[in-house]
């Protein structure tokens, strides 16, 4: 069964297609070859809040360490149970935070902050979020970003040479508050007003049902052949597919971004990213450096910044040797080394 436990959202009948289950996967598989087998509970398997209280006192019963990794409301019902029942077991319990959201749900939820000084470690994706909750009174917080394990580029083999029209790339869920709206209508515009086609758009990502799925096939009514959609990329090829672009639009909605895979696929393509300043964007983005940013929730900063690339490409091309050696810090061997000293 193993002696550490991972519970997240694995979608273990079928390949991982969201960054809450990549990371999941990932962190569980990172473990596993540093410790052996790793008993997976499957947030989203069926019938799970029906199994999962019994398999975490299972867990508890016989592993040494219980990972969690749940969203919102899973947080609130897992972190008190699991507190409850370490009074009773003395296990080392970790919760990995997916995204930046969670010092702002804190405070409505004393309960959960509670429960959670009772954790081993939280380890959030970001400084940011790490001063956040230390101002909340947490003294068992670290840091330990998201990440991968890819393939990185090497610097011999990156392309600096581009020409009309500049490949532009998003690779993140297809959904309007990741920005895909934005990013088609910015390339679409530009293109218009210089009266040829300056940039091209491919989108990749799943699509999921519902509001999404009917925003999105309103959205490509207004495609131009400039503008592409790919569907969704297979988790493992993300470095082969990049790398083969020119720069990564990231122009999120979602202020509370932890660190979004999709920039971490772009590090090891060594692909630039152009961003919107959600709140941890310094942790993630260095300015000129590995990437562009510009005043969220705006879309004239992002027009300006696409301008000047057109005048002057090496604005992007000069950011590539940046991108390959930052994202060094986003492989799982180094990125969870915080965890990995925590379980003894």
């Amino acid at each position: 069964m193993g002696r550490i436990c991972v519970c997240g959202a694995f979608r273990l009948w079928d390949v991982p297609k969201g960054g809450q289950e990549v990371k999941t996967c990932i962190l569980a598989d990172t473990l596993e070859t540093k410790y052996g087998k790793i008993y997976r509970i499957d947030t989203l398997a069926k019938n799970s809040r029906i199994k999962m209280p019994f398999q975490l006192l299972l867990a508890m019963i016989t592993c040494t360490d219980v990972v969690i990794l749940p969203a919102h409301n899973g947080l609130v019902v897992l972190s008190k149970l699991l507190s409850k029942l370490n009074k009773l077991f003395h296990r080392r319990l970790h919760y990995s935070v997916i995204g930046g959201w969670l010092q702002d749900l804190l405070p409505n939820h004393p309960d959960v902050m509670k429960a959670l000084h009772d954790f081993t470690g939280i380890y959030v994706e970001t400084k940011t979020m790490m001063d956040a909750l230390q101002k909340l009174g947490f003294t068992n917080v670290y840091v330990v970003p998201n990440c991968k394990p890819l393939s990185i580029i090497k610097k011999n083999d990156l392309d600096t040479s581009y020409s009309e029209p500049y490949k532009l790339v998003t690779f993140s869920r297809v959904t309007e508050k990741k920005g895909i709206g934005t990013a088609a209508n910015s390339v679409m515009k530009l293109n218009k007003k210089y009266g040829r086609k300056v940039f091209t758009l491919d989108i990749y990502g799943p699509v999921d049902p519902g509001e999404d799925e009917s925003w999105f096939a309103e959205l490509r009514k207004s495609f131009t052949d400039a503008i592409t959609y790919r569907g969704n990329a297979p988790f493992d090829k993300s470095v082969e597919i990049l790398s083969g672009y020119f720069a990564l639009l990231f122009p999120t909605q979602y202020f509370t971004e932890g660190i979004p895979g999709t920039i971490i696929d772009a590090y090891a393509a060594g692909v630039p990213v152009i961003a919107s300043k959600w709140k941890s964007f310094a942790d993630v983005v260095e300015e000129g450096i590995t990437g562009l940013g510009y005043d969220f929730n705006t879309t004239t900063d992002l027009e300006k910044i696409m301008e000047k690339i057109i005048t002057d490409p090496s604005i992007i091309t000069n950011l590539k040797q940046g991108c390959v050696r930052k994202a060094n810090d986003f492989l799982p061997q180094n990125a969870i080394k915080p965890l990995i000293d925590r379980i003894k």
